[in-house]
């Protein structure tokens, strides 16, 4: 299995997912660090709320931009889905 990291934004109001911004994996370790992700989760494996000026660092990192006060920013991790069918 592998691991997909995103820059994630939940409204305020809704707690819905607003945005969403992918994290190459050769980026990860500067994420990680901005996120201030604990040396014991080495997959970045929970989900670290993000300051406003660790939201902008991490946007800027990956080339995004956002504006930290219009949602709650996170950096979570999300499974790739394995496809349907035969387990070998």
């Amino acid at each position: 299995m592998h691991v997909t990291h995103r820059l994630i934004g939940y409204d305020k109001q809704t707690d819905r997912m607003k945005f969403r911004f992918d994290i190459p994996d050769s980026m990860m370790p500067a994420a990680k660090m901005i996120a201030q992700v604990p040396q014991d989760d080495l997959d970045a494996a929970w989900s670290y709320p993000l300051s406003n000026a660790q939201t902008r660092n991490l946007a800027d990192l990956i080339g995004s931009t956002v504006d930290p006060n219009e949602a709650y920013f996170y950096l979570e991790a999300f499974a790739d889905k394995v496809p349907a069918g035969k387990v070998a």
